[in-house]
């Protein structure tokens, strides 16, 4: 039988956070091919990895990753899709029970960009 491992990264580099208001984070998410924003713990977000290269899955399987931008707005209560002023609607996905994303957003509360 298959052996399965569950081993979560030991570090996280973030090579950028932007704070956004929550109609630009709509009409920059509403762009995209997947058009879906995380919220976990009163922050709406989006991750993005940074581009694939043979040195980035080096580091991979040294449990380590690197983000290339962390983009949120403080978004209070969840819902299933939120709507701009300008009726642009998209959904959110409820990641509140991902031990990594809410340690990101544990961790982000903590950053200087946080109370800007």
């Amino acid at each position: 039988m298959t052996e399965f491992v569950h081993k979560p990264y030991d570090k996280i580099y973030v090579r950028d956070m932007i704070q956004l208001s929550l109609d630009d984070l709509i009409g920059m998410m509403s762009s995209l091919e997947s058009a879906n924003a995380y919220w976990v713990d009163g922050v709406l977000f989006a991750s993005f990895a940074m581009t694939e290269s043979e040195e980035l899955a080096k580091k991979e399987m040294n449990n380590e990753m690197f983000l290339d931008k962390v983009i949120f707005a403080k978004f209070e209560n969840y819902s299933k899709t939120v709507k701009s002023s300008t009726n642009l609607e998209i959904g959110v996905l409820n990641m509140q029970k991902s031990s990594l994303y809410t340690d990101l957003i544990k961790w982000l509360k903590t950053q200087p960009i946080w109370s800007s």
